[in-house]
C-alpha cells in the first residue's frame, strides 16, 4: 500500500538536478507559516525500513520509520510515476518550540478503494525539522496528476504544497534517480513514517 514517510531531517544530498523549470512548476499553495524557517520540495530515495508505527489514516494503516536520514536527490515539484521513488517536503521550524504534527497528502483516486487522501501524525523537536514524502511502492499508487502535502502543527497550517506526478517519459532525467542500490531500499509491504 501507500508508502508515506516522514523522518527526522538529515543532511540534504542534492544531485544538481533541478526540476523547478519543468512543466507544472509550482510554489506553496497559500501562506507559509512564520514558524517555518526553511522549506524544500523535491524527490527522495528511501533508506531501509527501521520500523513501523500505526497510522490509521493511511491506506495501509501504518507508516515506516526509516533507519537513517532520508536523502533528497533533486529539488522540484514535478515527480515521475516510478516505483521506488518518492517526492515531498523537507522543512525546519524557526522557533524553539516543539510541535505535534499532522500530515495530509491528497492525490488522484487510488484503486481499488478510490482513496484520495491519507493522514498521519508526527512530532518535531524544538528548533528541528522533518522530512515528509510519499514513495510509490505498488502500481496502484502510480496516479498521474496533482498531489498536495499539508503540514499542521498544533492546529496551525504550516504549509500546503503542490506536486505534479507525470509519466516517466516526460522527465526521463529524473526517472532513474533511485536505481542505484546504495540509494534505494524499499519494501512493497506498506507505507512509512517517523516523527
Amino acid at each position: 500500500m501507500a508508502r508515506v514517510l516522514n523522518a527526522l531531517a538529515g543532511p540534504v544530498l542534492v544531485t544538481g538536478l533541478c526540476l523547478f523549470g519543468a512543466p507544472g512548476m509550482s510554489q506553496p499553495l497559500g501562506e507559509v507559516s512564520d514558524r517555518v524557517a526553511d522549506l524544500q520540495l523535491g524527490l527522495f530515495c528511501a533508506p531501509p525500513e527501521g520500523g513501523r508505527r500505526p497510522a490509521p489514516g493511511t491506506m495501509a494503516g501504518w507508516v515506516h520509520i526509516p533507519d537513517q536520514p532520508v536523502q533528497m536527490v533533486a529539488t522540484g515539484t514535478v515527480a515521475p510515476a516510478v516505483l521506488g521513488q518518492g517526492f515531498g517536503v523537507r522543512y525546519r521550524l524557526a522557533d524553539n518550540l516543539g510541535a505535534t504534527t499532522q500530515y495530509t497528502v491528497t492525490h488522484p483516486p487510488m484503486p481499488p478503494s478510490g482513496t484520495t487522501a491519507q493522514t498521519w501524525s508526527g512530532s518535531v523537536a524544538p528548533g528541528d525539522g522533518d522530512t515528509v514524502f510519499f514513495q510509490f511502492d505498488i502500481p496502484e499508487e502510480l496516479q498521474l496528476g496533482d498531489w498536495t502535502f499539508t503540514a499542521e502543527a498544533d492546529g496551525e497550517v504550516l504549509f500546503t504544497v503542490l506536486f505534479t506526478v507525470v509519466a516517466p517519459a516526460e522527465i526521463p532525467e529524473a526517472a532513474h534517480l533511485c536505481d542505484a542500490p546504495s540509494l534505494l531500499s524499499f519494501r512493497r509491504t506498506g507505507p512509512a513514517a517517523a516523527g
